[in-house]
């Protein structure tokens, strides 16, 4: 059995997905009037003991690993997929599959 999780790219910070114990499956940019506002990565987890590192990109801070215990964890991408596509509501909000 798999198991997936979903994390976030912003402009404020990179959740760091080169990691040994994921492998990225696929990304989605997400688009509001226009301008990126996130990036979402999906990735299958490959060790449940590792840690996610959150890197500061506009604001200056310490890297954050939180134990991936912490993060939501889906059964398949389809299901990843839909909570994505809730976004994809009209002209002004968009989701690019990347």
């Amino acid at each position: 059995m798999s198991e997936y999780i979903l994390v976030s790219t912003t402009e404020r910070y990179r959740t760091v997905t080169d990691n040994p114990d994921l492998e990225k499956i696929a990304d989605y940019d997400y688009y509001f009037f226009g301008k990126k506002k996130t990036t979402f990565s999906i990735c299958k987890i490959k060790n449940h003991d590792t840690r996610i590192v959150i890197q500061g990109i506009a604001e200056v801070f310490p890297d954050n690993s939180i134990p991936l215990k912490v993060f939501p964890k889906f059964e398949s991408t389809a299901e990843i997929e839909k909570e994505i596509y809730e976004l994809d509501i009209d002209d002004e909000s968009k989701v690019v599959k990347v």
